[in-house]
């Protein structure tokens, strides 16, 4: 949940708010830490722009699908 905006600007606010993002982001990118997306979808952009979506079957059989 983010705090709610200040009235003014306040560079002292903004620095710590960048903090608290950067170590939840730090936090989401462990290194040896499992991922499940659930029904979220992993996007991959090919080099012409092309955008696919991975998906796996029953079997664990890897694709990708254009979207």
């Amino acid at each position: 949940m983010l705090p709610v905006a200040p009235p003014a600007y306040s560079a002292g606010e903004e620095s710590q708010n960048r903090a608290s993002i950067k170590r939840e982001l730090d936090r989401k990118l462990e290194r040896g830490v499992d991922i499940e997306m659930n029904d979220a979808r992993i996007i991959l952009k090919s080099p012409d722009g092309s955008r696919f979506a991975l998906t796996v079957s029953n079997a664990g059989a890897l694709s990708a699908v254009a979207i």
